[in-house]
């Protein structure tokens, strides 16, 4: 009787592993079609606003099912007032400025959240998981199967023009069917993440499809793509690695890739930073940012003033207060580069307070990963690297807040979930 009962747990509890491997995967799959058909289908547009508010059902359930607690630990304690400090302190200008209509307050506010939101709710969604290596092998095949035909597109693009590309540096640059390039990597970027994590199992397996998703990342001809690739290697070297002898037919192509890898990326900020000069929309807006910062300490202009993509419309009368309403790129007719930063939106919206609460609740995070590694070095291999890749982005997009930040932060919640699993693994032997 005994058996049988036991037998029945089991299926349940592989029911259950089989839901969350297939929302999972839809999260990947919506996310990496989302930006190429909002345009035409509207509801897509709040798909990833969606996956926050995921947080509450998933907390309510926990909280039925008494698998959860309100008791929280020092170190989640000062996440949590960190995060309250950066969050409040928007509102602060809101409250004082009035500088936009309270929609647009709203959504750039509950935009700001929707990382860690999304992030929390997916470790909800997943704690409960018995048995995390069950769904190594069917993220195997889907990983392989998505990487198959990332692959294929881009080589067909290649020698038939599929799609619409730039020429950059001489030569196509791919996007296949997104919208964006950058679109494209952060596609390839979950991907690696995943790999990541299948390391311990697969082991030397994982290099074939990495270097099909470093060939397509390649192809974008996008500096931050060559920057993520440098990250997995110096990631891959210290997680399963560290302390070996490395061969020199190892290091010294990897230091010949390092040396490209810094050297586009310096490029790129000079380019970007520098030569373009006032033309560029992305360093006015770094070279305003602290002086905007000045007039408005310690708090700053509030939530959808500046850098969020809800600053454009209503035009937030910030930029026509220090005369970025006739810089190209910024301006109230044509503003399609008015998000290509985060640290100086954080900075003009939050002021000096929030952003030191939000980079201090960032580097908590980083501490709390780096704890992984001792119990498992593929999960914390898979986990660090969305973290730093979203840093690497933040120089030229809205990283944290981005759309496609989003499958990023379920993936942490999902490997959180499981470090979670694995710490009471510990503690009941």
């Amino acid at each position: 009787m005994m058996m049988e009962m036991s037998k029945i747990l089991k299926k349940q509890d592989e029911k259950h592993d089989w839901a969350y491997l297939i929302l999972f995967l839809t999260v990947l799959f919506l996310f990496g079609i989302q930006d190429a058909v909002q345009d035409d289908l509207k509801i897509f547009q709040y798909l990833d606003e969606a996956f926050g508010l995921l947080i509450v059902p998933a907390f309510m359930l926990r909280w039925y099912q008494k698998s959860i607690s309100c008791r929280i630990s020092r170190r989640q304690a000062l996440f949590i007032t960190l995060f309250a400090v950066f969050w409040l302190s928007g509102w602060v200008g809101v409250l004082q400025y009035h500088y936009q209509p309270m929609a647009n307050v709203l959504k750039d506010a509950y935009v700001a959240l929707k990382f860690f939101l999304t992030m929390g709710a997916s470790y909800l969604i997943f704690r409960e998981i018995r048995d995390f290596r069950w769904m190594e092998k069917k993220l195997w095949y889907a990983a392989n199967a998505a990487t198959a035909v990332l692959t294929c597109f881009c080589i067909l693009d290649l020698m038939f023009g599929l799609f619409y590309t730039e020429t950059r540096y001489g030569f196509p640059a791919i996007k296949l069917f997104y919208s964006s390039y950058t679109a494209l990597v952060a596609v390839c970027c979950v991907l690696c993440a995943i790999y990541l994590r299948l390391y311990e199992r697969y082991r030397n397996k994982i290099l074939i499809p990495l270097a099909f998703l470093f060939f397509v990342m390649m192809n974008t001809k996008r500096v931050k793509a060559v920057g993520a690739m440098l990250c997995i290697f110096v990631i891959y070297m210290y997680a399963f690695h560290r302390g070996k002898k490395i061969s020199r037919k190892i290091w010294i192509p990897a230091l010949i890739c390092a040396v490209i890898a810094v050297g586009s990326m310096v490029w790129q900020l000079i380019y970007y930073y520098y030569q373009l000069g006032y033309e560029s929309a992305r360093l006015i807006m770094t070279i305003a940012a602290p002086y905007i910062t000045k007039d408005y300490l310690p708090f700053g202009t509030g939530w959808a003033t500046f850098g969020s993509a809800f600053s454009a419309e209503p035009y937030s009368p910030v930029y026509t207060m220090y005369g970025m309403n006739v810089v190209w790129g910024i301006s109230p007719t044509y503003h399609q580069f008015i998000s290509d930063t985060f640290w100086p939106m954080i900075l003009v919206e939050n002021g000096v307070l929030g952003l030191a609460a939000y980079i201090g609740a960032l580097i908590l995070l980083i501490l709390r990963i780096l704890q992984f590694r001792k119990r498992n070095a593929s999960v914390f291999a898979s986990a660090i690297f969305p973290i730093l890749y979203l840093l690497i982005a933040s120089s030229s997009e809205s990283a944290f807040v981005n759309p496609l930040a989003v499958p990023f932060a379920f993936w942490i919640g999902f490997l959180f979930a499981e470090d979670y699993r694995n710490l009471q693994m510990e503690k009941s032997v």
